[in-house]
């Protein structure tokens, strides 16, 4: 039975159908033909350059008043990486590309823009955080971390004896503080490429040692035992000692931290292929494994973590420091039964 031609459907135009996704597309969008004039100019780029259609179609790139925001920006080379353009107060990025036809001929150059200004002003913000933080937190903090250390190097007669616990927790309080700050500081330097280790010759398994004798004396004062097992005979590595410092008290941290009192912490470091592997098991309260997944994001933190202090930074700072190494960081872990976290850093890490 022949259709009739009212149910005939007609083939869509693909000039029209192209023409209309340009259209309605949220960035800017600009298409020279062959002899460099404006074929085609979408409404955002319109209203992102000030301007319309009908004054800008079918002039060359050079026919344009050299002031005007559309010839600013497709005067511009944005080929090999985009450009930013200021215009009118926004920020606009550009970048074009050559459009070839099917039998590989230049057909002429497309031009995408992308309004960048909230996201300028975001950065802009987070920047002056970071200042701010940098600035009007850490100098007090440090000028009161000089004054708790000198009162006690004081002899007896001068702070009472009594007082010495006292100052021991303002110092230990401090130093979290300080802790907590560097790791916004860091998550920043992170998001924007600035997190950097500085590789020397040191003493690993020293390095370690010190921070499970640091950590002791916190999994005391929480009833928690704090054992520690590194493999003698580990080679000196190239790597930076300060920021992998930081890793290992973050990981045995968290492991004293979420472990109950009477509960039990061990570090374990030796070599293997080549690669240094430490791994820090605990007794504590475990994470659920559907958190595992995303248990090294940003600010994530478990349900299991509630009324727990902490930033939700450590895990993802330590996880990019080990990561810069050319290590890599991994933990296994179920609720009640505690976790383990394994970092391994490859010898020749530099």
């Amino acid at each position: 039975m022949k259709k009739t031609a009212a149910h005939q459907k007609t083939a869509p135009d693909m000039a029209s159908v192209a023409e209309s996704i340009i259209a309605s597309q949220s960035t800017g969008i600009i298409y020279l033909d062959g002899d460099g004039r404006i074929a085609l100019i979408n409404a955002r780029a319109e209203s992102m350059l000030h301007t319309s259609a009908g004054d800008v179609t079918g002039k060359r790139v050079d026919m344009l008043p050299l002031r005007t925001p559309v010839y600013r920006v497709l005067s511009e080379n944005c080929r090999e990486m985009p450009v930013e353009v200021s215009v009118n107060g926004a920020v606009l990025t550009a970048r074009s590309a050559e459009v070839r036809i099917p039998s590989g001929e230049s057909s002429g150059e497309i031009y995408e823009l992308l309004d960048v200004t909230e996201e300028k002003k975001e950065k802009r913000h987070r920047e002056e955080i970071v200042a701010m933080m940098t600035h009007d937190l850490k100098s007090p903090l440090t000028v009161l971390m000089g004054y708790v250390q000198a009162l006690r190097n004081e002899d007896g007669t001068k702070v009472h004896v009594s007082l010495l616990p006292c100052l021991d927790e303002m110092d230990r309080s401090a130093l979290k503080l300080l802790a907590m700050i560097e790791d916004v500081l860091d998550a920043y330097r992170l998001e924007v490429g600035l997190l950097q280790t500085t590789c020397s010759w040191c003493d690993l398994s020293a390095i370690l040692e010190a921070c499970c004798h640091d950590m002791a004396r916190e999994a005391s004062s929480r009833g928690v035992r704090l054992n520690h097992n590194i493999e003698s005979g580990i080679p000196a590595m190239n790597v930076d000692g300060n920021q992998l410092s930081r890793v290992f008290a973050n990981i045995i941290g968290n492991a004293v931290k979420f472990t109950p009192r009477k509960g039990q912490v061990t570090v374990n470091a030796w070599l293997g292929d080549e690669k240094l592997h430490v791994a820090v098991t605990d007794t504590g309260i475990g994470i659920p494994q559907k958190d595992l997944p995303r248990i090294f994001n940003k600010y994530f933190r478990s349900k299991g973590a509630n009324g727990f202090r902490g930033t939700g930074l450590g895990l993802t700072i330590s996880k990019a420091i080990v990561e810069a190494h050319g290590g890599a960081i991994a933990v296994e872990s179920a609720v009640g039964e505690g976790s383990c976290f394994t970092i391994v850093i490859p010898c020749s890490a530099a």
